[in-house]
């Protein structure tokens, strides 16, 4: 899907992802319908630059991006953005069949239906999914606004990085670009998955039926949430805690074996742990209710992707709490991506932490979402 797109003709782009603590981008090349990772990398986001998906520092951002870019040798004229929050409205809706030119004309009208923010201050997108099953005189069209602050914000920072801001993308539909169309074969079957993004601010809910985008939620519970617990609980300075939590082993909880500080760490992680689930728990259970079946379907898996999911042994745990299967996803396992033996190791390894800023690098190659709006 092409969201708040503005093409510039044909360009060398990257896939830049924006967020809180970290700056990732990366650079493909389309070759026959698989993709070559030509660079990747990853950096600090300058402390404070970022907060709430606004960046507060276009010069610093843009100063990082530029430096970033310059010492992992990508050159690029052109890039690809993502915005995420719970500010960002995302509405899958059914009107009458128009063309996607009249649709265009009127999205300001058919949005204020739907949307109760001030559509003055918001950048609007939109997907024609297709008709109605039946009733071909209606159509499914996935609706998206943003604030423009949260959009103007990014756009400045790439301009300072002397970059065209080419598409804004948004991460939920840049993860199934990454997750689900790199990789179809794996959610043909029609099932329903939950994806779980957890980064450092918020965590992100996106329910897919087979390949069909189905759902996002935002979830309050976050990368730093987990690190916070551990600070107060244990009374350690934010460093240490962080460190801390990269240490903890969730295992211990489940098998029952582990030294007494590894046990304490553990069950001040879960607590957190489950707050998120009931959250994820919610988001299901809304989707399913919202269905006209009588026995909708369950859901099969869960899918951990964000730098909190490498928390170790959280998927295990979360299987146990959860009650279906949980697996951290690797988006670089997939016959559709060709990548050097010697960046390999890296990508997936970081895989957890580079699944948007992959799927915005091969947006404009891939364009099997269509929308041009």
């Amino acid at each position: 899907m092409s969201v708040f797109a503005s093409l510039f003709g044909k360009e060398t782009l990257v896939g830049l992802d924006i967020g809180s603590s970290m700056l990732k981008a990366m650079q493909v090349e389309g070759q026959r319908g698989r993709f070559k990772i030509v660079r990747a990398v990853q950096q600090p986001t300058p402390p404070g630059a970022v907060r709430d998906g606004i960046v507060l520092d276009a010069s610093a951002v843009g100063d990082a991006i530029s430096q970033m870019l310059k010492a992992a040798g990508i050159t690029a004229s052109g890039a690809v953005l993502a915005v995420s929050g719970p500010t960002v409205i995302v509405r899958q809706i059914t009107m009458p069949k128009l063309s996607e030119a009249v649709l265009k004309k009127s999205i300001r009208y058919e949005a204020s239906k739907y949307i109760t923010s001030n559509l003055e201050d918001s950048a609007l997108a939109f997907e024609i999914i297709g008709p109605v099953t039946d009733d071909p005189s209606q159509m499914e069209v996935m609706l998206v606004a943003a604030p423009r602050e949260l959009v103007d914000s990014r756009i400045a920072a790439v301009e300072r990085a002397g970059l065209d801001a080419v598409a804004v993308d948004i991460e939920a539909f840049a993860l199934r670009r990454a997750l689900v169309d790199l990789n179809p074969d794996a959610f043909e079957d029609g099932n329903l998955r939950a994806v779980v993004d957890m980064g450092a601010t918020h965590t992100e809910v996106i329910l897919f039926t087979g390949s069909t985008f189905a759902l996002t939620r935002f979830i309050p519970i976050s990368g730093d949430t987990f690190t916070d617990a551990i600070k107060n609980q244990l009374r350690l300075e934010a460093a240490e805690a962080e460190t801390r939590k990269a240490e903890a082993d969730m295992s211990v909880l489940i098998t029952g074996a582990g030294e007494p500080q590894q046990v304490e760490l553990a069950r001040i992680l879960q607590t957190t742990i489950d707050a998120l689930l009931r959250a994820v728990r919610r988001s299901i259970n809304y989707y399913q209710s919202q269905l006209e079946e009588d026995d909708p379907p369950p859901l099969a898996e869960s899918m951990l992707i964000g730098g909190t999911s490498q928390i170790p042994r959280l998927a295990p745990h979360m299987t146990t709490r959860l009650g279906t299967d949980t697996r951290v996803v690797d988006p670089f396992d997939t016959t559709l991506l060709e990548m050097s033996s010697e960046a390999e190791e890296w990508l997936r390894d970081q895989g957890s932490h580079l699944g948007v800023a992959l799927g915005l690098a091969v947006k404009e190659s891939m364009n099997v979402l269509g929308g041009k709006s």
